[in-house]
């Protein structure tokens, strides 16, 4: 219980000071906006219940917004994903497979089902974030293109992040 405590607490401090202080300051023209926050609700385990990763996501989002200077959009892209990632589960795994493995991470799902994974919340997170900071439908062509560039980068950096941090099996 705590040593699953500790180690979220270090995940959320660990991503939130990468985010804030290196890849919110990484803008390649306007539509490069590399998001690796989100990788904290993504490695949540699986039993981690409903009501507390929207809270977490919430939390999260709402710090990355206090030092961004954007009132509440990124901590309403994050709840929704909170929101959304048991049902997201739900459709990408089978019961049994969520009964053996206690969290979604590259070691215990794969590389081919976290990849999907990532790219699905990626896809929603920065669509739902660069559509509320747009907040207009004739700029959504702008707000495609920022997915279509950001999403790519984020999720090759997430990737990277997921492999670095690998447990180092024991033989």
């Amino acid at each position: 219980m705590y040593n699953t405590l500790i180690k979220n607490i270090l995940i959320f401090i660990g991503l939130f000071l990468l985010q804030v202080l290196v890849f919110n300051n990484i803008r390649i023209g306007n539509y490069l906006h590399p998001i690796i926050y989100v990788l904290f609700i993504m490695v949540l385990p699986f039993k981690t219940p409903n009501l507390r990763l929207i809270i977490y996501g919430f939390l999260i989002g709402m710090a990355v917004d206090i030092f961004d200077g954007t009132p509440g959009l990124n901590a309403a892209a994050t709840v929704l994903i909170a929101y959304l990632r048991p049902y997201i589960i739900g459709l990408m795994t089978r019961k049994s497979e969520l009964e053996e493995k206690n969290e979604p991470t590259v070691n215990k799902m794969g590389f081919l089902w976290f990849f999907v994974y990532s790219l699905i919340i990626l896809l929603i997170h920065n669509f739902t974030l660069f559509f509320l900071e747009a907040f207009s439908f004739k700029l959504l062509g702008i707000v495609l293109l920022e997915v279509l560039i950001s999403v790519p980068v984020s999720l090759f950096v997430i990737m990277l992040i997921s492999y670095l941090f690998k447990p180092i099996k024991k033989n």
